[in-house]
Parts: C-alpha cells; sequence; structure tokens
C-alpha cells in the first residue's frame, strides 16, 4: 500500500497527523511548502524531518521552490519512471506575476519561482518516455485541463474564466499519447474524482489522503 497526501502548504504538523497511524510508504503530491523566504525554520524541520524518514517522499507543486526541492532527501524529480508509475511535479500559478491584472499576488525568487512549470523541452522528453513506458498510474500535482475542466467548471465547483498553462496542456498531451488506468494529482484542494472510458482521475483535497494498493 501507498499513502498518497495532498497540499500540505508547509503545515508540517498536519502532514505528520496524516502519517500518525501508517507504517508504510508515502508521497506527498506537490505545495509541500518548501523554499518560501522567511520561513526557514519550516524548511529546516521538513528536510530534517525527511532526512530521518527515507520512505515518506514527495514531488514539488508550484508552491515550491524547485531548487530547494532538487537539494532535498526523499524528492522525486519530474518525470522519474518506477515501475508502472511515472511522477511530473510543477504546476502554473493563476498569482504569478505573469497574471492577469489583479490576480498578481507573487513575488519572484520569494514566493514564486519562473521554473515553477516543466519547461516544453523538459515535457516532450518526458512524453517520449511516457508513452515509450505506458505507465499504469500517472502521479502529478497538476492535471490535464480537459479533465480539470470537466472536474471543476463543468460540475461546479468553480466560476470564472480559465486559463490556458503550459503544464495542464502537456498533460493533455500526454492523455492523448496513452490513457493510463489511474491518474492522481492534487493543486485544486478538491477530493473529487472523474472516471473517463479508460482512466480515473483522482484529485486529492488539500490536507487529505488516499490509500493505493500497488
Amino acid at each position: 500500500m501507498l499513502r498518497l497526501i495532498g497540499d500540505i502548504h508547509g503545515i508540517h504538523t498536519q502532514y505528520h497527523a496524516l502519517l500518525q497511524d501508517w507504517d508504510g510508504p508515502s508521497i506527498q503530491i506537490g505545495d509541500y511548502g518548501l523554499g518560501f523566504s522567511g520561513r526557514e525554520e519550516v524548511d529546516e524541520y521538513i528536510l530534517g524531518w525527511q532526512s530521518r524518514h527515507p520512505q515518506h517522499r514527495f514531488i514539488r507543486g508550484n508552491h515550491d521552490n524547485p531548487a530547494t526541492c532538487r537539494a532535498a532527501p526523499n524528492y522525486i524529480a519530474d518525470g522519474t519512471i518506477e515501475g508502472d508509475i511515472m511522477f511530473i511535479g510543477g504546476a502554473w500559478s493563476i498569482d504569478n506575476p505573469n497574471a492577469p491584472p489583479g490576480w498578481y499576488r507573487r513575488t519572484p525568487m520569494y514566493d514564486w519561482w519562473p521554473d515553477e512549470e516543466c519547461s516544453d523541452e523538459q515535457f516532450e522528453a518526458m512524453l517520449d518516455a511516457y508513452t515509450s513506458a505506458k505507465p499504469r498510474i500517472l502521479i502529478t500535482h497538476d492535471c490535464p485541463a480537459s479533465i480539470s475542466y470537466e472536474m471543476f467548471w463543468k460540475s461546479g465547483k468553480l466560476r470564472g474564466p480559465t486559463y490556458r498553462n503550459r503544464t495542464a496542456h502537456w498533460l493533455d498531451k500526454f492523455y492523448e499519447a496513452h490513457q493510463p488506468q489511474f491518474h492522481f494529482f492534487g493543486h485544486w484542494h478538491f477530493t473529487t474524482q472523474l472516471q473517463t472510458e479508460t482512466t480515473l482521475f483522482q484529485c486529492i483535497g488539500e490536507l487529505d489522503y488516499l490509500d493505493l494498493e500497488i
């Protein structure tokens, strides 16, 4: 069994509560809350805890400093394939410095980073590996744009405009190239699922978890 944990945003006490009675491995699926300037004590605590618990790993979200994640114990790099599971971190922040007027609330290199998303070149290489490996499970921070629309806008959970972004666009390409049996992700803070003809898409909500039999 593998425990998948949704967005944490640096609230490590709640993270530990989700693991209190869990003896198996876990993966936190982004927005761990690593690398924010002014919160060095949180980083120090999380990184120290990670080094003592190698069975509890994580991918990065859009609210994680990519450089801090890459240097951290137990980090799963973007594009990693382990058996029949592939991992891809990162996402687009709607409140980033290039966001529409009125949305911008992030400070570059303080609580937002220009490489929050993988590049087109990185996605292209990962898509080649994904198409070749055809994993049964895809674990990412975000999800395909077409799926987020169905799960959150069409269902009425979210309202207002949608915005095209690189990560969601490329994840649509992944889904077109190969449909995994399961696609697990966070980012949207809802716990909800959508079953297509081929794939169960499962969003794991903020400070929530799901136990997966692998």
